[in-house]
């Protein structure tokens, strides 16, 4: 864990804390972040290598959306084991793990495409591969940032960690299009593996602490911890629906990525545009990610999230009605902003409610059903535009998600008013169902136990945060607290 004292303190009040980039006062931070950004520019080089090449070879919407249903299926299917590994082996391990195994797999894949047109089957196999080989590192690409800043960076640096996913989209959605326009898709697929390459040399040069003895890991087999997390997520209701709202980005909203390459050759602009569209979406988010961090210390984590549903379900429905070309790349710029919103938001409110060995754990159910659930969408919405077009399903996708995000507020309103303090310390807001006793004083502080806001302790002085809060301590926390 990154030292909180001395010199994380230090930062409080300084020009990078003024504007909501704190961690990037972190040495190990940035490099990870540099390793991210060569990584995920590479995944979406590859994706936009995958369904145009797909598109090329079959000339079938629904073929499309089957390929990035293969490349998704490990991710809703093994998340949540990659989880409890990245609890037991630790996140800087699993994401290397992660990183080499899908540069290998890209480089197979350019070497499979420049040799011609190979069974579609071949196709799906490999990028079913790739999908197992991003889903080993999915939750620890995300717990990893608690072993990187101290407690009060916590927030920024998972901000900036999604910021990062849409630089790369800029990146690698630019640079897809015009290897595609300019050469092929072996080429294309090739860069993918240059950069991921790239991302394994820098984690070369991170350094994290070994996690502090006091937070227990599982042990023994994978299903029990699994089941552990999942029935501690539905004892408390608002942590869970917090966590199974991402459902709807990932099965209805997130899809409209694999219909872009239909949607480009709808819009007539080839391949250098489908580079646009996929920069486009990029772009709100790095925008919007510049000022998240502030945005949210403003309105709190839990507006912000049902505040990037309302944007995603608003930028979608646009995008797929759009009569133009510009309006439909400025609906993407909505999008991409709108989704960064939500999954910092909620992220950063799943690691605050997280006990410390549940962390990686609960992040997982959340990777698992935000981009698990993706293989799903990719299917559906790829039936639908066999049928209709790849852009009224995506305007369908917008309608979906508005839907969803209206029922989560009415089940559960309580996680509007949840936030977490600058500090990284506190949260607050009502914290009914969260799994929180919030004490009689009104300010519930996380203590450091060493591992930053995702290993957190809810202390009303002694009341822990590991359990289920029975009548007794709750009378003792009060006595406590009062």
């Amino acid at each position: 864990m990154a030292d909180p004292s001395a010199e994380g303190i230090s930062r409080a009040g300084s020009r990078l804390d003024r504007v909501g980039w704190t961690a990037l006062g972190y040495a190990p931070f940035r490099w990870f972040l540099a390793a991210m950004l060569a990584s995920t520019s590479a995944n979406f080089v590859y994706y936009a290598a995958l369904g145009w090449y797909v598109l090329e070879v079959t000339g079938s919407p629904a073929a499309v959306g089957f390929a990035f249903t293969a490349a998704g299926l490990p991710i809703l299917f093994l998340t949540p084991h990659a989880g409890v590994l990245t609890d037991r082996l630790g996140a800087r391990r699993m994401l290397s793990l992660s990183l080499m195994g899908m540069a290998g797999v890209t480089i197979v894949q350019a070497v499979v495409a420049e040799g011609g047109a190979p069974p579609y089957a071949v196709v799906v196999v490999l990028a079913l591969a790739l999908g197992i080989a991003q889903t080993v590192g999915a939750p620890s690409s995300v717990a990893i940032v608690s072993e990187l800043v101290a407690p009060p960076a916590v927030s920024s640096a998972t901000a900036l960690n999604f910021l990062h996913m849409n630089v790369s989209r800029i990146v690698g959605g630019l640079l897809g299009g015009v290897l595609l326009a300019t050469t092929t898709a072996s080429i294309a697929f090739a860069a993918a593996g240059v950069l991921t390459i790239l991302a394994v040399a820098i984690m070369t040069r991170l350094r994290t602490v070994d996690a502090p003895a006091a937070v227990e890991r599982p042990r023994g087999a994978l299903l029990g911890p699994l089941v552990e997390a999942f029935r501690y997520a539905t004892r408390h209701r608002t942590l869970g629906v917090l966590i199974t709202l991402s459902i709807a980005p990932g099965a209805i909203g997130l899809s409209y990525i694999f219909m872009l390459p239909v949607a480009a050759e709808e819009l007539g602009i080839g391949a250098g545009g489908l580079g646009v569209l996929m920069a486009a979406s990029g772009i709100g988010g790095l925008v919007a990610g510049l000022s998240l961090e502030t945005i949210q210390r403003r309105i709190g984590h839990g507006r912000a999230l049902f505040g990037g549903m309302v944007g995603a379900a608003v930028g979608l429905s646009s995008f797929g009605l759009a009569p133009s070309v510009p309006l439909a790349i400025a609906a993407l710029t909505i999008v991409g902003a709108s989704f960064l919103t939500f999954a910092a938001a909620t992220v950063t409110l799943t690691q605050a409610l997280a006990p410390p060995r549940l962390r990686g754990r609960l992040v997982s159910l959340f990777a698992t059903l935000y981009w698990g659930m993706m293989p799903v969408g990719a299917l559906v919405v790829g039936l639908v535009a066999e049928v209709t077009t790849a852009r009224s399903a995506v305007a369908l996708c917008g309608l979906g998600l508005a839907i969803a995000g209206g029922v989560a507020f009415l089940v559960r309103p309580q996680i509007a008013t949840l936030a977490v303090g600058r500090d990284g310390l506190t949260l607050s807001g009502n914290l009914e169902g969260s799994g929180v006793v919030p004490p009689v004083t009104g300010e519930t502080r996380i203590a450091d136990v060493g591992q930053g806001l995702a290993g957190n302790r809810v202390e009303l002085a002694t009341a822990g945060h590991e359990r289920e809060p029975l009548p007794q301590i709750d009378r003792q926390a009060d006595a406590e607290a009062g």
